[in-house]
């Protein structure tokens, strides 16, 4: 069980981690290495540590779960430790001792003037170096094969000590559990040739972010990607909670450590109903010990337009000052529930128009704009399945518009005024607006009869009672 921390102390100024980061590096260069000049590169004792989730310790005392085992040169007080070391003559030497376990008859041998296993602290200047003492603890020891051994150990159960007298020994009194972030030389000796390894000992965290961000940043989407980078081995599962701060909403699933190299716990998470424009607070737990708490939000997939004028309202419709979040789609009917006439792509981003075509006439007397959220990513309207409109507070961001409000006014053609003369002006016929025959018509705004002007059959009578009136003059 890891010892609750607070956030600050479980994570290492970051100048200190890379720096442990370099050590540790050295490792491959490192391993192998002889003592004393006496001896054949590959007569050198090998080193090689591994890791594997700290709930798999018991079956690895039993010899079992080996499937669980990652070669890597660092660990967390919250895995399992496997230092393995090979080397020719280790078996005989082991079978030599007295005991009854092999575990009992490896500590023997490190007990003795044959053999000795160190790990010393590396990047000290000033202040004595910490020592492992990898003999103390819950250690336990298997045969994995000629001439090697498995040492396992408890990561989180490691002490340490000063060593004061510079002997690459743990002294005496004073041992503490092995705080991170350091990095150790372990070093394995038998009849004076030696090999050695790095082991960096790193806290039990993990760091999000989102695969667009740095920080978490979310969306109200389904499919939301949190990425977790974590020093735990993998295998490891924790438990990561999203809750939203000041409202119900909050979401807990489980993740498991995954890669062997750059290891990572991710998520993905439907926050189709989470509340926008919220801050979030991401949780992960490991065996119900806080790892690491990160500050978050939820954005607010915000989109708005104006609509202008066009001398084809029919046909087309104008947009002024679109803006949208994310990827999303203008969507138009013909009425306020009629059938779709339009579907166009709406890009993140801001413009300062945009011009929808109709793929057909609209033909009611308003037509309803709605803004779409791409929910999918997938470039295709779904409107029967994840894709949604854009919200204004909690409502769908949609608007019905007039068609008469969309039409701009056409411009008329200049009439030349006739030169006054002297004769007699020829009498023209009347039209039934009155105006002569060289006087343009003029164009009439029908609109229905809820608005300005008169209804269709207003104007339809109107038009009849002009030429019953023209005719009877004429008579």
């Amino acid at each position: 069980m890891l010892p609750r921390r607070s956030i600050a102390a479980a994570t290492p100024p970051l100048l200190v981690f890379v720096a442990a980061l370099a050590l540790v590096a050295t490792a491959g260069v490192a391993a192998g290495t002889t003592t004393g000049g006496t001896s054949a590169q590959a007569a050198a004792p090998n080193v090689t540590t591994f890791v594997a989730p700290g709930d798999a310790l018991t079956a690895l005392w039993a010899g079992q779960a080996d499937d669980q085992l990652t070669r890597r040169p660092r660990v967390t007080p919250a895995d399992a430790l496997v230092v393995r070391v090979s080397t020719p003559g280790l078996g005989s030497a082991v079978a030599a001792q007295p005991g009854n376990t092999t575990t009992e008859r490896f500590r023997a041998l490190l007990s003795s003037d044959r053999a000795s296993l160190t790990g010393v602290e590396m990047g000290t200047t000033d202040r004595p170096p910490r020592v492992i003492d990898p003999t103390s603890g819950d250690l336990a020891v298997r045969e994995a094969g000629a001439d090697t051994y498995d040492l396992i150990y408890d990561a989180g159960a490691l002490r340490a000590t000063d060593d004061q007298n510079g002997n690459d020994r743990a002294d005496d009194g004073g041992a503490t559990t092995v705080s991170p972030t350091k990095v150790f030389r372990l070093t394995f000796t038998l009849d004076g040739t030696s090999g050695s390894s790095n082991l960096g000992v790193f806290p039990a965290s993990i760091a999000f972010s989102t695969p667009t961000s740095d920080d978490v940043e979310l969306s109200p989407l389904p499919d939301q990607k949190l990425v977790g980078r974590t020093p735990l081995a993998p295998g490891t599962t924790l438990s990561i909670a999203l809750d939203a701060v000041g409202h119900p909403f909050a979401i807990e699933r489980t993740a498991t450590v995954r890669d062997r190299r750059r290891p990572y716990a991710n998520l993905t998470l439907d926050l189709s109903d989470a509340p926008e424009g919220v801050p979030v607070t991401v949780t992960a737990r490991l065996n119900g010990v806080v790892v690491r708490e990160t500050e978050g939000r939820i954005r607010r997939l915000g989109a708005s337009f104006t609509t202008g004028t066009t001398t084809d309202p029919r046909n087309e419709l104008v947009l002024r000052n679109v803006s949208a979040a994310v990827d999303g789609f203008l969507v138009v009917r013909d009425g306020p529930d009629g059938p779709l006439i339009a579907n166009q792509r709406l890009a993140a981003g801001e413009g300062q128009s945009v011009t929808v075509p109709f793929r057909e006439s609209a033909t009611a007397d308003s037509i309803t704009v709605t803004a779409y959220v791409d929910v999918d990513d997938d470039g295709v309207l779904d409107r029967g399945g994840p894709d949604r409109p854009f919200r204004r507070d909690g409502d769908p961001l949609s608007r019905t518009v007039a068609i008469t409000d969309l039409t701009a006014e056409t411009p008329s053609t200049p009439t030349q005024t006739p030169t006054p003369t002297t004769e007699p002006p020829t009498t023209a016929p009347a039209t039934a607006s009155g105006a002569t025959a060289d006087t343009p018509a003029t164009a009439y705004q029908v609109t229905d009869a809820s608005g300005d002007g008169f209804g269709p059959l207003l104007a339809l009578v109107a038009l009849a009672a002009f030429a019953v009136a023209g005719h009877r003059r004429r008579a």
